[in-house]
Formats: C-alpha cells, structure tokens, sequence
C-alpha cells in the first residue's frame, strides 16, 4: 500500500537541507499527496489537513527530539573513528525504529480517514497504485536500468552527508550494487501483495480499520515476507560494505562533512522542535 501521509517526516528531513521548510509545509505536502492517490473532496482533504496538523505538532515536539540526541551521540563515535558493522547496524536500526514510531503518530488520522472513503475512491486508488508498480516494471525491466536506478539513490544519499565522492568511490559503490542488487522485482510484487490486503480488507469496517492501524504501527506487516527476508540481507550487506570498505576509503575532508553534518542536522531538528 503506497503511504498516503507523511509518516516519514523524519527521514524527509534528514535528506533536506531545508528542513524547517519540510516541517512547515508537511501538512500540505501530505494532503496533496493523499488526494493524487484518492481523489479527495473538498471536506476531507479539510480535515484530514486539520488532524495532520495535530499530529505532526507532536511529532515534531516528542520524536524530533529523540532524532537529534541521536545524531549527536554519534558524531563522537564517528570522529574517534569507530566506523564498524556493529555500529552501523546499530543505527540503521536506530532509523527503522524511528520511521515506525514515526508512523504511529498518523494511525489514527489514517484509520479515519480511511472510514470516509467510499468506493470509487478505493478503486482510485488501485488504479493509481498499479500504474507506479508498471512504471517501477518498466524503469528497472533490465539488470542496468535497475542498477542506474539503484545508484542514483544511494549516492545521492551518500554525499548528503559526506559530500561529493571520487571516481574510485563511484566504482566501489557500483561494484557493490552489481554484486548485491537491490530486490526491485520483489518489492513491486509486495506493493501488489499489499494494495490487494488493503482493497480486500474494505470489504468489513473493523477489518480496515485494523489494517490501517497495523500498518501505522508496523508497516514492514504489509510486506511480502519473501521481499522483506531480500531487503534485509540488501541491508545486511550495504552495512559491511560501508564499514569495512568505503568508510576506509573515506577523506579526511568526507569525514570532517559526516561530523559537521550529523551537529548540523541535529541543531536543525533541534529548532524545528522548539518552534511554538
């Protein structure tokens, strides 16, 4: 099921450099988002834009904090050096708690606002949902599509936070990714794994509304498990290729940015917390 809010205020942010932009636009960003997928009318993209705002505000106040304590208390590991697997896992988990707490605090708005649908949102919603799976298919239908696809990503991620990587770092993170490819194929099976519990679930009141909430809690409950099984081993390898070969290879200038920019994203979020 495509993720119709954004739970994922957190991790937006910490992949922006306007964060307190994220932050105040979030609300809108998020209801413009569930009416691309469900055709909202005018009354329930109001209140669905009303509870956001509720629900965001606490996150922002109770989660954002504990984000920020976070990247703190790692930047002194990462000065001193102590870049290893057990670390790295460490926080990866770290980032998954925080997506599925963050999540929690838009269940409720969800489930409601998933009673309100009626039927010819529902079949909206399917429609457009299985046109990102047939452009998912067709972006990543061959071995290089997927790795190009794959690579944007991850070094657009990487150079967030350390900034521009040389040409043997391009090699080493595409030799990475050849050898361990990312499971595209797997995931668009789960979103249609996925969409189809939703839509089946419509079926009965409390069966949806369980749904929503479980999904809210646990979004990984939804997943093929045969996807969720290949996206970890990915994880699992991406963690030792970091740890015991990129960080190596790693500038004195790229780990200098990595510091700067855990204090600086933690300030940020820091800001956005404290904001009346």
């Amino acid at each position: 099921m495509k993720k119709i809010f954004l739970f994922a205020l957190i991790l937006a942010s910490l992949g922006c450099s306007r964060l307190d932009m994220v932050a105040r636009w979030a609300d809108v960003t998020a209801v413009s988002r569930a009416d691309k997928y469900f055709d909202l009318t005018s009354a329930q993209e109001k209140e669905l834009k009303k509870d956001l705002q509720q629900d965001i505000n606490r996150l922002r106040k109770e989660l954002l904090p504990e984000v920020a304590k976070s990247l703190r208390e790692l930047e002194p590991e990462i000065k001193n050096g102590h870049m290893n697997p057990a670390l790295l896992a460490k926080n990866f988990m770290l980032v998954q708690d925080y997506l599925k707490k963050g999540a929690a605090y838009f269940k409720n708005t969800a489930a409601k606002t998933a009673a309100q649908l009626k039927k010819d949102q529902f079949t909206y919603f399917a429609t457009k949902v299985r046109a990102d799976i047939e452009e998912s298919k067709q972006d990543n239908d061959t071995a290089d599509k997927a790795l190009r696809t794959t690579y944007k990503r991850y070094r657009r991620s990487v150079e967030f936070w350390i900034g521009g990587i040389s040409a043997k770092q391009q090699e080493e993170l595409e030799s990475f990714l050849k050898a361990h490819p990312y499971p595209w194929d797997l995931q668009n099976k789960s979103r249609e794994y996925s969409l189809k519990l939703f839509l089946d679930s419509r079926q009965n009141p409390e069966a949806l509304k369980k749904f929503v909430l479980d999904y809210y809690t646990d979004y990984e409950s939804s997943r093929l498990p045969e996807f969720t099984d290949a996206l970890n081993a990915h994880k699992y390898a991406f963690q030792i290729f970091l740890a015991e070969k990129f960080w190596k290879g790693l500038s004195p200038e790229q780990k200098e940015n990595l510091q700067e920019n855990l204090i600086a994203r933690a300030e940020d979020l820091e800001k956005i917390a404290q904001r009346p």
